[in-house]
């Protein structure tokens, strides 16, 4: 996290920007990209030990949905409504060979913009923040989904290759260690 703010600020100041040069922004996606991957990793972690005092979902009464209108103030962040995503590693779908071409013939002919929208990454930033500053409510939803699904762990843990290489050997290594003990509680609440 100190690293985050030292290359970009704070959440504000990033959306403060509001544009990123291409490179700039895809060195941020970058740095995002790996640090959220690290999150994961400590909030199964954390998930692990609340898996032993869930019970099974009950249904819920499905609820008329409101519609929210959502407003940008970048001086406020703690106001912006964000969520750290779990599955942002899923790979996507297959597309069939006519979709594949049509998508590369209209991606030669469209320009090339050198300018990205920052508030994405001002929002995904402020959601590390936030589980950085209090994971408890992200490691119990994250348990409850698990005992739900356990299969999904595998692409949770799916990391950028350069994880590895931008924090120290031990840690690492101990993290691998500690995911791989953690694992079988959800597996097992599956099964029983």
């Amino acid at each position: 996290m100190i690293t985050l703010f030292n290359l970009f600020g704070e959440p504000q100041q990033l959306a403060f920007r509001q544009t990123f040069y291409a490179r700039d922004y895809k060195l941020a996606c970058n740095w995002l990209r790996t640090v959220e991957a690290l999150f994961r990793k400590l909030l199964i972690i954390e998930a692990s030990h609340y898996a032993r005092d869930l019970t099974p979902p009950k249904p819920r009464a499905k609820r008329k949905r409101v519609t929210h209108w959502v407003t940008f103030d970048p001086d406020k962040p703690d106001d912006w409504r964000v969520s750290f995503r779990m599955d942002r590693g899923r790979p996507r779908p297959h597309l069939s060979i006519d979709q594949a071409s049509a998508i590369a013939q209209t991606s030669r002919r469209a320009p090339s913009n050198p300018f990205h929208c920052a508030w994405p990454l001002a929002e995904r930033f402020e959601a590390l923040l936030r589980v950085h500053n209090d994971p408890t409510a992200y490691a119990k939803r994250l348990a409850r989904r698990l005992y739900a699904a356990p299969q999904r762990i595998a692409d949770i843990v799916r990391e950028p290759p350069e994880l590895q290489y931008r924090i120290d050997i031990e840690p690492y290594a101990e993290l691998r260690t500690l995911l791989g003990l953690r694992e079988p509680v959800f597996k097992r609440a599956d099964s029983s």
